[in-house]
């Protein structure tokens, strides 16, 4: 059974699309890369969007999901399914994919996107979702 680890969060971005490069291996193109949302109306339906995390951690596996915290209410409103995550090296750093879909923000405010590993918060960037013109 392979040794659990708590992995180190080297980068993190929320952004609309993420691409891995056809001609360099380890190389993904990110677009729409956010930290604020504009909507029309509320409750907001947000049918996709990434995270994109690079992780470093002690060989062995770890555990990490995706949540969205409203800051004011203190609600989770999404949460991915986990993910394992395979450290060989501690030296080298792992790029980590996490799609969303059908993510529903319920009024407007400031969220935060966070990386849970098992139930312990490892990273976190702000979303501020806001009704735009």
């Amino acid at each position: 059974m392979a040794q659990l680890v708590l992995p180190r969060v080297q980068a993190m971005v929320v952004c609309d699309q993420i691409e891995e490069s056809d001609e360099e291996i380890g190389v993904y193109q990110l677009s729409g890369v956010r930290s604020a949302l504009d909507v029309p109306s509320f409750p907001a339906f947000r049918p996709r969007f990434c995270v994109f995390v690079q992780m470093s951690g002690h060989r062995g596996e770890a555990h990490c999901r995706v949540g969205i915290r409203h800051s004011a209410s203190d609600d989770v409103i999404y949460q991915t399914k986990a993910k394992t995550i395979s450290f060989g090296d501690p030296t080298l750093v792992v790029p980590v994919v996490f799609r969303l879909r059908n993510c529903v923000f319920p009024q407007p405010g400031l969220y935060y996107v966070e990386i849970l590993h098992e139930l312990k918060l490892i990273g976190e960037r702000r979303l501020q979702v806001q009704q735009g013109d």
